[in-house]
């Protein structure tokens, strides 16, 4: 890594305490905007997984004290990894048993979870967001399966949608397959287009 033989943080490194402050100064009207999709049982999951919720019992716990205290506990189970919406760590995945950086498995994947590269490394994100419209860049409402969004279809899309994109910002794509959730599961889970390798 250009950060050095330890780095667990990778491209996260560029948002420096004065991305920060630049990225602050683009706030304008303080709306906030959801990027993520509530997790609950009905959502697309990969493979066999499953996400249950249970309250067991009511309440699970109390009355305690002068006040006479109750609580519901949450019984989950599930599979953190490709349930619902998500961030990966740069330890989710490698090639061949090498992951970022150039670490084995061997080196950081224990029982109990990563040692190394998981998201607990990496600083809080906060910076300047990019929004880019890729399926309006591809004249299409919902871009198919295997679609690779390369470098100059992000440079030319950035030049025709009026944005510049920075060292430290974070870029979202709209390619419109979350339009797919709810509708045809099938299709959303049989694969999605995303960037290409150059």
């Amino acid at each position: 890594s250009r950060w050095g033989a330890s780095d667990e943080a990778g491209a996260s490194n560029l948002i420096t305490p004065e991305k920060v402050l630049d990225a602050v100064k683009w706030i304008r009207e303080g709306r906030i905007y959801r990027i993520g999709r509530v997790y609950e049982a009905g959502m697309p999951l990969f493979g066999a997984r499953a996400f249950a919720v249970r309250i067991p019992g009511s309440p699970t716990g109390g009355p305690f004290g002068q006040n006479k205290l109750v609580y519901h506990d949450e019984f989950i189970s599930t599979e953190i990894g490709q349930v619902g919406t998500q961030f990966d760590g740069l330890g989710h995945m490698g090639i061949e048993h090498r992951y970022y950086n150039g670490l084995k498995a061997e080196d950081f994947v224990a029982p109990t979870g990563l040692t190394k590269l998981s998201v607990d490394a990496l600083p809080p994100i906060v910076t300047r967001g990019v929004l880019l419209d890729m399926a309006k860049h591809f004249g299409k409402p919902i871009l198919n399966a295997g679609t690779a969004i390369n470098r100059a279809d992000i440079l030319t899309a950035a030049v025709a949608q009026g944005v510049t994109i920075g060292k430290g910002d974070v870029v979202l794509f709209h390619t419109g397959w979350l339009n797919l959730v709810g509708d045809d599961d099938i299709r959303f889970m049989a694969g999605e287009p995303g960037l290409g390798l150059d």
